[in-house]
């Protein structure tokens, strides 16, 4: 079984740019075609973004980033150290509601669950969180989203 690649970053939106090229340079050489590439790199960048501007709060911290195949999908383990949040436990996102009625935001976690087949959670035993963006390489998302 090959070895996953991995990038680390701080915590810091001009670090957004390397995370998606890591994903776009990555994923095709673990099987993944075009559109499960466009969608892990905006998943991705998509969860990284949540990490540190609500994780971190903008303060900075580790983020991990490993890219595995795993049978026929794409496996994005996305590691911080930021307080324990479950994806899980956040409000859904109603995209029947009429614009004027929409919270500001929340729709992350919902455009992740769209582009993935599954978005799951844990908290690692040393504290901080650990989660896997799910994705056929080849197949539209089932857009099950998994328990997140």
């Amino acid at each position: 079984m090959p070895v996953p690649a991995t990038f680390r970053i701080d915590a810091d939106v001009a670090q957004l740019k390397d995370v998606r090229r890591f994903v776009r340079d990555v994923a095709p050489g673990l099987g993944a075609d075009e559109a499960s590439v466009r969608d892990l790199v905006q998943a991705v960048d998509e969860w990284v973004t949540n990490v540190i501007v609500h994780g971190y709060r903008g303060l900075g911290g580790p983020i991990e980033v490993e890219l595995e195949r795993a049978g026929d999908e794409i496996v994005a383990r996305v590691r911080d150290a930021a307080p324990a949040f479950d994806p899980a436990t956040a409000p859904a996102f109603d995209p029947d509601l009429p614009l004027e009625r929409r919270p500001a935001g929340k729709m992350g976690i919902h455009l992740i669950r769209e582009l993935c087949d599954r978005f799951e959670h844990r908290v690692p035993a040393g504290g901080g969180n650990e989660n896997a963006i799910v994705r056929s390489t080849t197949t539209a998302p089932s857009r099950t989203g998994g328990n997140a």
